[in-house]
């Protein structure tokens, strides 16, 4: 496949709205409804879209900057020497270094199905997705504490939310890390929890994003929304949201893939 930024006809340095507007200009150019029989537009639209898609993710287009379309797995540090060391250090440095995720946890991740007409398959949509999810306390701004006594550091970890422990071994004297068991990973401690969030440092809402749906997509599609799923406990990262497509049945037409 081409460049992606080639096939938008954008520059590397184009804005999200730059993308977008490109995307859609091409989309209704491109779409096999406005191009019956021709099969270049036909794959030229299937390319867009996959370009779209990416660039319109800012982790996936950063990864795709750097790393092209094979994504960070073409790199000859993709495996064998880093899987040797899981399989006989399950994940750990043999040489003490800190491995492995520490602090709050991420949240989880949400689905969504939203219903949209052929109408708006051929333009593409913006849909409001509802979605009961895990937001940040607002009393204690998702530190888990009363605001008189804010979280303190861990005296067993020093905040770092790990602990190294030194072992002999067949290979000699050995630095292995695991999640401090005093604060649980978090690095900090919770003397007088928040009565609103109980001390996780998130309470449970619904709300409403709006999601931009692309031109072209059929029952079964799914959508990520990065950063749009539950926040973690104690300030952890949010997870991300799944929007799951579903073309309503229209009274005039009916699809067969990209043919009415």
């Amino acid at each position: 496949m081409a460049d992606y930024y080639e096939l938008l006809g954008v520059d590397r340095t184009a804005s999200a709205d730059e993308i977008k507007r490109a995307y859609r200009r091409l989309a209704r150019q491109l779409h096999p409804d406005a191009n019956p029989g021709d099969a270049t537009a036909e794959s030229r639209f299937k390319e867009v879209a996959v370009a779209y898609e990416t660039l319109s993710d800012p982790t996936r287009r950063q990864q795709y900057d750097m790393y092209g379309e094979s994504g960070p797995q073409g790199s000859s540090f993709g495996g064998g020497f880093g899987d040797i060391f899981d399989m006989f250090f399950n994940g750990q440095s043999p040489f003490g270094g800190q491995q492995g995720p520490s602090g709050p946890p991420p949240g989880e991740n949400l689905e969504a199905v939203v219903e949209i007409s052929l109408e708006e398959v051929i333009a593409g949509t913006t849909a409001d997705v509802e979605v009961r999810t895990a937001v940040t306390c607002e009393d204690c701004a998702g530190t888990g504490s009363a605001g008189a006594s804010p979280p303190s550091t861990c005296p067993d970890c020093n905040g770092v939310g790990q602990v190294r422990r030194v072992r002999q071994s067949i290979l000699g004297q050995m630095v292995t890390a695991g999640p401090c068991g005093r604060c649980s990973g978090f690095g900090t401690l919770v003397s007088e929890r928040c009565e609103s969030c109980g001390g996780d440092g998130r309470c449970i809402e619904e709300r409403t994003y709006p999601v931009e749906i692309p031109a072209g997509v059929d029952t079964g599609a799914t959508l990520r929304v990065g950063g749009r799923g539950a926040v973690g406990i104690r300030q952890g990262a949010a997870g991300d949201l799944y929007v799951r497509i579903r073309v309503a049945a229209d009274d005039r037409f009916e699809r067969d893939g990209d043919d009415l």
